[in-house]
């Protein structure tokens, strides 16, 4: 059964200290959820810094077969001489499951190019046993020009050359338009399943995936996650700023349950 992804990056923020008490929160509030049969179709993911990967998995082990542990970031080499960089089997070793790949301020502030992002893509793939949630996402500039679609469809064309031709088993695609990310200023709802719906489309089109999720990542929060979740090509939420507070992120996934 192909679930709901309701995933939290904690970006730069929290140390290992912080952890602990976030999912000494956190653990309280999901038991009232876990055994409900509506929460049986969501997935709960945390992309905590690197630095606390392998603490944040000690600690939701015990929850493992709902909640998942994500990487911010992975480089597309295996070893090497490739300071302040993080491999696919580094992350594998601290139990993560899903990678992200291509978030927008990787991008933006950081410069990752499409050809990079595409590098990646390849890597995760080619080294088996953890699956990308692939970043992409138009500025407002793009937007108010009407050029989402075609701007969506170049770097989803780019990143996922590698896979073209070949049967893949999953893929999240995260559509962040990047004048939504911690502007306070989310998407509407029937805008974002146009999109997503546009990104289903293109992607069953052009390339063999089994289980294809696309999830929203946009100043996403308790008032309205209830509104996005009810979109049909909405499958997800990747939540930022508001994941930062254990009880909020408990009721964002609480709300997310439609």
């Amino acid at each position: 059964m192909k679930k709901n992804i309701i995933a939290a990056n904690f970006k730069m923020n929290k140390t290992n200290k912080d952890i602990e008490g976030y999912f000494d929160i956190f653990a309280r509030n999901i038991n009232e959820l876990k055994n409900k049969s509506s929460f049986a179709g969501t997935e709960i993911v945390f992309a905590p810094p690197f630095t606390s990967l392998c603490e944040a998995y000690r600690i939701i082990k015990p929850f493992e077969s709902f909640i998942k542990l994500s990487s911010q970031n992975i480089y597309y080499e295996q070893s090497g001489a490739y300071t302040g960089e993080i491999s696919l089997d580094m992350i594998k070793n601290c139990g993560c499951v899903y990678a992200i790949v291509g978030h927008s301020e990787r991008r933006n502030i950081f410069g990752e190019s499409d050809e990079l992002v595409a590098n990646k893509v390849s890597a995760v793939y080619n080294n088996g046993g953890i699956i990308p949630i692939l970043c992409v996402g138009e500025n407002l500039e793009i937007r108010n020009k009407n050029g989402q679609e075609k701007f969506v469809e170049n770097q989803l064309n780019i990143a996922l050359n590698s896979i073209k031709g070949k049967n893949i088993t999953s893929l999240i695609i995260a559509y962040e338009p990047i004048w939504a990310i911690g502007t306070g200023i989310p998407i509407k709802p029937d805008d974002g399943e146009a999109m997503h719906r546009f990104i289903y489309d293109y992607i069953k089109s052009n390339f063999l995936i089994d289980e294809l999720r696309i999830i929203y990542g946009g100043s996403v929060t308790e008032s309205n996650i209830s509104a996005l979740m009810i979109e049909p090509h909405i499958d997800g939420v990747l939540v930022g700023g508001a994941s930062l507070d254990p009880a909020a992120f408990f009721n964002i996934v609480k709300l997310s349950i439609v």
